[in-house]
């Protein structure tokens, strides 16, 4: 078996690539349908491909560059805060509708599926190694884990029901966790 390292190298090379087609397919019927969860969900994945760059970065050995990534990490999350605050307000205070869209809710689908281990499998990792960048970077693929739970359910009530404001209500509801791996991180 290789060693836990290299692994973890691995797993987070298949994190870039699954999100660069995760990304673009979130962002596009994000912007095509107004779909505040679909926005975060893309936006998310560009963040995570740069988490996962800088956790690459940070792994590579040196102490300084663990300690500094951790914190680049960190603040990729508050990044994530500011973006849904500012669209998800503007979207409920204009009444801007976003159209139902069962592709927001196939992509999120997949990436429970295709994430979900990838998540658990860098945490344990991260936890063996004692790596606070590897637990960081996992902790934002779980974030995407659950963000895609929260975009079936923004997405999908408004997919079924036409009650558009869960979309922009189910992306404020990221906010508590996003906050808290901020300030668990950034220290």
């Amino acid at each position: 078996m290789e060693n836990p390292l290299a692994q973890s190298r691995l797993l987070i090379i298949l994190t870039i690539v699954y999100n660069i087609v995760e990304g673009i397919i979130a962002l596009y019927f994000g912007f095509q349908t107004n779909s505040t969860s679909l926005l975060g969900f893309g936006f998310d994945s560009t963040i995570e491909i740069t988490a996962s760059i800088i956790a690459l970065w940070g792994i590579s050995g040196a102490q300084k560059n663990e300690k500094i990534s951790e914190r680049l990490i960190a603040y990729s999350f508050l990044l994530l805060i500011v973006f849904i605050v500012t669209k998800s307000m503007f979207d409920l205070i204009n009444l801007n509708k976003p159209e139902a869209s069962i592709y927001g809710i196939l992509i999120a689908i997949l990436s429970i599926i295709v994430e979900g281990p990838l998540a658990y499998k860098k945490l344990k990792i991260g936890k063996e190694l004692q790596n606070n960048v590897l637990i960081a970077e996992a902790k934002e693929t779980l974030f995407c884990l659950n963000l895609s739970i929260l975009v079936i359910l923004g997405v999908g009530i408004n997919y079924l029901f036409g009650i558009w404001y869960f979309d922009p209500i189910a992306a404020l509801l990221m906010i508590p966790w996003l906050f808290y791996e901020f300030k668990n991180h950034i220290n």
